[in-house]
């Protein structure tokens, strides 16, 4: 019988659990070394990521979330500082104050079917310098921080909310492109901090503004490849997302 238990500050186990980005609707999560860790793998990204036990008394182990969006809305309405969060069995129980919150669970997570995949691919690229990701070229590397990424959605919602977003890197300047290439067009240039000298493009679709919401701000380490993924892995804290390129998306 699985059991793990922690405490945790509410609002950071609100963000924790509601911030895996879009598609995702359940969760596994992994309490140990004082940390609480997530990992899905989807058709448009992997995103992994950690935040702290509030408290040293904790009790380690895997706990199956089968609907974070009732989790999420739980934890909205609660009014104490701390949360208790434990599984049991085959039930997952929160407390905070005197409100409570369970639920039968399982472990047939499908945002974590593919993840030990994922972190296969991606402990093999590291290894290998990040010189690629699986069969994928990686050719750029380098520094930039979050803040210039944000704000993207407003260029969707000036050409249009499912517009296909195109990032290219060239003469040490990173351009996102929002909108078709035949149809109208935003772009934005981004200070970034890299060697590369030479160009690449990779496409990814609408879901890219809201994926790149996910990560924490601060200073991030990037790799990306022609018609590959955008890898950024957080230097600050746990974080990795990667973006997943979407083939086709631009035309």
């Amino acid at each position: 019988m699985s059991f793990a238990k922690a405490t945790f500050n509410n609002d950071s186990l609100w963000a924790f659990m509601t911030g895996f980005g879009e598609g995702v609707n359940d969760l596994r999560c992994d309490i140990a070394d004082m940390k609480l860790t997530g990992s899905v793998d989807t058709a448009t990204h992997y995103f992994t990521k950690s935040i702290g036990i509030h408290m040293e008394d904790y009790k380690a182990g895997t706990v199956y979330v089968p609907d974070v969006h009732k989790v999420g809305a739980f934890l909205k309405t609660c009014k104490e500082d701390n949360t208790v969060m434990q599984h049991v069995g085959n039930t997952l129980t929160l407390r905070n104050g005197n409100d409570e919150f369970s639920t039968p669970t399982h472990d047939h997570i499908i945002s974590y079917t593919t993840v030990d995949r994922a972190k296969l691919a991606l402990s093999m690229s590291s290894q290998d310098d990040w010189k690629s990701l699986g069969r994928a070229k990686i050719q750029a590397h380098g520094n930039m921080t979050m803040e210039e990424l944000r704000g993207i959605s407003s260029m969707t919602k000036v050409v249009g909310k499912d517009a296909p977003i195109r990032v290219s890197i060239e003469d040490q300047e990173m351009t996102i492109t929002a909108g078709t290439k035949r149809g109208a067009r935003m772009t934005r240039q981004i200070e970034i901090d890299t060697q590369y000298k030479e160009s690449c493009e990779t496409v990814f679709g609408s879901h890219f503004p809201k994926l790149v919401n996910i990560m924490p701000s601060g200073t991030i380490i990037f790799h990306m490849g022609m018609k590959s993924a955008l890898i950024l892995k957080h230097s600050e804290v746990a974080a990795v997302l990667v973006l997943k390129h979407q083939e086709g998306a631009d035309q």
